[in-house]
């Protein structure tokens, strides 16, 4: 009988210890998904609005700015889906669905677009 609590005391820590890690990738994952997906957005958004602006004749300073701010965002969202092992086509398939669900969300009120995203 001692012998098999001794056992459980010795094995206990370990199989809790792998529980909390299991749960801590599982918690980091979706931290990293949510994050890639943040980027992902602010890239589309970005994008959007720079197209917008151009159009409009808006200074080509701000123009600039939002294309720059889109490239990081870009950058960032496939580094983050890299590290997660995502293929780059299907990335790239993701990224060009976003760009057009905006700009089908600016094309119906891009005020409250800019306001949601802005």
């Amino acid at each position: 009988m001692k012998k098999i609590l001794l056992i459980i005391f010795i094995i206990m820590p370990f199989s809790l210890n792998a529980n909390d890690q299991a749960k801590e990738g599982k918690v980091a994952k979706y931290v990293m998904e949510n994050i890639q997906k943040e980027y992902l957005n602010c890239y589309s958004f970005y994008k959007v609005a720079a197209v917008s602006f151009k159009k409009a004749g808006k200074d080509k300073n701000i123009i600039d700015n939002l294309e720059s701010s889109a490239d990081v965002s870009l950058k960032y969202t496939y580094d983050l889906g890299e590290i997660m092992g995502f293929n780059p086509e299907v990335m790239s398939q993701i990224t060009k669905d976003n760009v057009n669900n905006f700009v089908e969300l600016a094309k119906k009120d891009f005020s409250s677009l800019a306001k949601k995203y802005g």
